[in-house]
């Protein structure tokens, strides 16, 4: 059993592995667009971005990872799913989004940009975050210990002076989008974090550090759940904090097209000398601590599936990969993170669910069923714009899985 401080560490530790830079943008940019509607998108936000995260990190602990529980739906399935998600939240889209968000605040900061300038930021950027990913089993004293605090009181500071100096007359008229279908429209937009996909990669990372703590194996699991449980607690502050900030911007910026803007503007309003500093800072902060984690998480995972390249070179050759397409734009990496994580999504919500159930052998057709189930209706989903069409063939998926299962064992034993 840990103690209270190593508890609280661990804490910060999820903390700073999860909150990257859409756990920044996002709720800033919801809540600027929800105005009136701002409670029931805000629950439905939270709930995807932070609920589904410490769901997939309690489901892997319960597992032997990633690859045995996606295995339960068959092998071929297992590796590429597996490989799909790694490469999502790894150099396709999570990893290089680090760099060029928090480029951005800098380019502001400092009020020039240039190419030259991008390559340099993010190559230095790369650099130091694959260097620290080299020991996942140090995130805890690097990240949780010294990183984390500092970003949640860089945000602190900035949400203080938002209710200290409020903008007067910001009407919280609600886009259209947030006013028939609030909550739903919150939910598919917690999607954008990518954080209940990296639960499923970080939980490895999370009982390496709690064991590197001193936690006897047996007891990692009940640790691993206190520390996923009370960092999600934490991030639910900050998102708290960080909605303030979204509200209280309204009359600051015009149509902004992304939570970035929203805070560059709102930082130099209210600290007009420091601000753009502030918020730059806060962005590399968030941005580097995620990028660390998900180099950390994909080398070690590559490694073992080719095993002749070592995890330090996986790393390496991620930041590279990662590299070379952060200079995309922000907004252009969201467009094309949208419908991908609209499809890996459900698959991923109904894994987290299967790993609940007592793993029994000869319930193949349960998992492969309701899993296939959620693949296709995701596609439904995102072409219909139907939210949650795929739960129902889900269930049904899983009901007729069982009963087919269930059949075939008692033809077994006949």
């Amino acid at each position: 059993m840990l103690s209270i401080s190593k508890r609280i560490l661990m804490s910060f530790t999820v903390f700073a592995m999860f909150f990257g830079a859409g756990n920044l943008i996002f709720p800033v940019f919801l809540a600027y667009q929800a105005g009136e509607a701002i409670v029931p998108a805000f629950f439905g936000f939270a709930l995807s971005s932070i609920g589904l995260p410490v769901l997939a990190l309690v489901a892997i602990t319960r597992t032997d990872g990633l690859g045995e529980l996606a295995g339960r739906a068959g092998v071929r399935f297992s590796r590429v799913f597996t490989i799909a998600v790694y490469l999502a939240i790894g150099p396709c889209l999570a990893i290089p989004r680090t760099a060029s968000t928090s480029y951005e605040m800098v380019a502001l900061a400092l009020g020039t940009t240039s190419t030259l300038q991008t390559l340099a930021y993010c190559v230095l950027f790369f650099t130091l975050a694959a260097l620290v990913a080299r020991r996942p089993e140090k995130l805890s004293s690097r990240l949780g210990r010294v990183l984390a605090p500092l970003l949640v009181l860089l945000i602190m500071v900035l949400t203080s002076g938002t209710v200290v100096f409020p903008s007067t007359g910001a009407q919280l008229s609600t886009m259209q989008s947030f006013q028939t279908r609030a909550f739903s429209q919150g939910f598919v937009d917690g999607y954008q974090t990518m954080d209940a996909i990296a639960g499923l990669v970080f939980g490895t990372i999370l009982a390496l550090n709690v064991e590197k703590a001193g936690c006897e194996h047996r007891q990692t699991r009940r640790e691993c759940m206190i520390a996923s449980i009370a960092g999600g607690v934490l991030i639910l502050v900050v998102y708290l904090a960080l909605a303030i900030v979204g509200c209280a911007s309204r009359n600051i910026i015009d149509c902004p097209t992304n939570g970035a803007q929203i805070l560059s503007a709102a930082s130099s309003a209210l600290f007009p000398t420091t601000g753009r500093f502030l918020i730059a800072a806060i962005f590399i902060l968030a941005c580097f601590n995620t990028c660390v984690g998900l180099l950390s998480s994909c080398g070690q995972y590559f490694s073992t599936i080719v095993p002749k390249v070592s995890r330090d070179r996986w790393i390496a050759l991620f930041a590279l990969v990662s590299l070379a397409l952060a200079n995309t734009g922000l907004d252009a990496m969201i467009s094309i993170s949208s419908p991908v994580l609209e499809i890996l999504y459900p698959v991923a919500m109904t894994l987290m669910v299967l790993a609940f159930i007592p793993r029994q052998n000869g319930l193949h057709h349960m998992y492969s069923l309701s899993v296939t189930a959620a693949f296709v209706f995701s596609i439904v989903a995102l072409v219909t714009g139907l939210d949650f069409i795929w739960i129902l063939p889900v269930i049904a998926g899983a009901v007729a899985g069982y009963t087919m299962d269930i059949r075939a064992k008692g033809k077994d034993v006949a």
